[in-house]
């Protein structure tokens, strides 16, 4: 009897197992924006500066974004709003002034890499960020140093009219990204 009750529990515990494998192929997972209300925030705003840029495009400006984010220790937000004052998310931007790529890198801070290429342009842009960040510890400042550079904004001239511009643009659309 105790062999016969063994063989019955193996076979029930066996079918309660297959039964309860999936009959059909896994769901892929899902984009990672779909679980994460910052990526969300964050797509949804660079949609509204570039609505048909391709996807592939997109996701690599988000993934740069946040691997220099973490790098950096600065919040993927501000990363954003600077990146939308700079070049409105397009990668192949040139200034007047020779500033390239989505966070307008000056030509001398351009070594080794292709100034084209998102990951590595954003990495650089958002180093300088936090070399501006630490030196004045505020964000506007830093902002205002970004943008004019930082012996000007040191010497506590009168900031550009351009640069007052771009510091509210860059804050406005930081505070959006906190918000929405």
């Amino acid at each position: 009897m105790g062999d016969r009750l063994l063989v019955v529990v193996l076979y029930t515990l066996g079918g309660i197992f297959l039964c309860s494998l999936p009959l059909s192929a896994p769901q892929p997972p899902q984009p990672v924006a779909e679980e994460n209300p910052l990526l969300l925030k964050m797509e949804s705003f660079i949609r509204t500066y570039q609505p048909a840029l391709p996807q592939a495009d997109l996701d690599e400006i988000i993934q740069g974004i946040l691997e220099a984010s973490e790098r950096h220790k600065v919040d993927p937000r501000l990363i954003t709003a600077l990146i939308a004052a700079e070049s409105g998310f397009h990668r192949t931007a040139v200034s007047r002034k020779g500033a390239r790529g989505l966070t307008q890198i000056m030509p001398d801070k351009i070594n080794g890499f292709d100034w084209r290429e998102a990951r590595p342009n954003i990495d650089r842009g958002t180093a300088y960020l936090r070399e501006m960040l630490d030196r004045f510890n505020s964000v506007p400042l830093a902002l205002a140093a970004y943008n004019a550079g930082p012996t000007r904004i040191a010497r506590n001239d009168e900031w550009p009219r351009e640069t007052r511009f771009y510091v509210s643009r860059v804050l406005t659309n930081y505070e959006e990204l906190l918000t929405k």
